[in-house]
């Protein structure tokens, strides 16, 4: 691997109060904690509102039986503001058209790639999306390409914190995605330490292994966090290349060998592939981070009658909103 790949995490540059002031007062701040209750009777639900979701709640997996899979968005950066003392992020383009093409052809996603938008914009896109109906759809997905340092990403014009706009598809927020996945997927450093990795020997003379319904029957409270997979291309305060993350997971999700796999399976093995086989010209090496609030598992199997063709689904790939 090249150390061209490299995205150097840089210092975040204070923002202007007029940006803080703007997302503070179009982001709610009221946040409503409950006990959790394990029984609960009619009476309850008065006094707690019931979200209809689309599986029971012993199932094992969740429903990807809808008429659609849902909506993939990536918001790819490329150009930043002078002001904030940022490189231009190159050699990503056929890494962006890949994976483009693997979230509509394998995994039937409608893709909307959004190009060097404004923390503005990124926000309206974002708050659109929540406020969305997605009753028909599997789940919904969300690809970031970007700088990033201190766990801040970089819009074009400042950088923001990506929880307040995640929490807008909370179960409470979000209600036609309850019960449903939300995944987050980050290519972005998260601060500047490098992992120069570890060399593990063999130990001699011992072998190593070559391979290692719609709707509850009865009522029941979900947790408003549920159900979100969070997975950034390295840990906490790391520096990340800026494609092997999302090669790999290309890779993976291109692969007959892993079409079997549940998506946190998939992922599993991207983390393997890139920790081990991914080094830099001067040994540096990365793993990637998953948060996994999912409460089932993910499978992306084939729609029986798909209601969107291919083209359809790619046409949102060359209709990018740029700004």
């Amino acid at each position: 691997m090249s150390s061209n790949d490299f995205a150097d995490a840089q210092p975040i540059p204070p923002v202007e109060p007029s940006i803080v002031n703007q997302v503070i007062n179009a982001t709610s701040s009221a946040t409503h904690s409950q006990q959790s209750i394990i029984n609960f009777s009619s009476q309850d639900c008065v006094d707690y509102p019931i979200t209809t979701v689309p599986v029971n709640k012993d199932t094992q997996c969740y429903n990807m039986d809808h008429k659609r899979r849902g909506d993939a968005y990536i918001f790819h950066h490329t150009e930043f503001d002078s002001n904030l003392q940022l490189e231009e992020r190159g050699n990503d383009g056929d890494l962006l058209k890949r994976l483009s093409y693997i979230l509509a052809d394998r995994l039937e996603f409608s893709v909307k790639v959004l190009t060097n938008l404004k923390y503005k914009k990124i926000y309206e896109e974002i708050t659109k999306a929540a406020n969305g109906n997605h009753k028909n759809s599997d789940c919904i997905l969300f690809v970031f390409m970007t700088h990033g340092s201190n766990d801040k990403l970089y819009a074009r014009d400042t950088h923001y914190n990506l929880d307040p706009l995640r929490s807008r598809f909370t179960s409470e927020n979000c209600r036609t995605l309850a019960g449903k996945p939300k995944i987050f997927i980050i290519q972005a450093c998260r601060g500047g330490l490098v992992d120069e990795g570890t060399l593990i020997p063999l130990r001699p003379n011992r072998r190593v292994s070559s391979s290692a319904m719609d709707g509850p029957s009865i009522p029941y409270k979900l947790s408003t966090q549920a159900d979100f997979l969070i997975a950034y291309a390295t840990v906490s305060n790391y520096a990340a290349y800026r494609t092997w993350f999302l090669e790999a997971l290309c890779n993976v999700l291109d692969s007959e060998e892993n079409q079997e796999d549940d998506f946190l399976s998939m992922l599993t093995t991207v983390q393997r592939q890139v920790a081990i086989s991914f080094e830099s010209e001067l040994g540096d090496k990365q793993i990637p981070s998953l948060t996994s609030l999912l409460t089932r598992k993910i499978y992306f199997t084939q729609k029986k009658k798909p209601r969107n063709t291919l083209a359809n689904r790619m046409s949102c790939i060359n209709s990018n909103v740029s700004e």
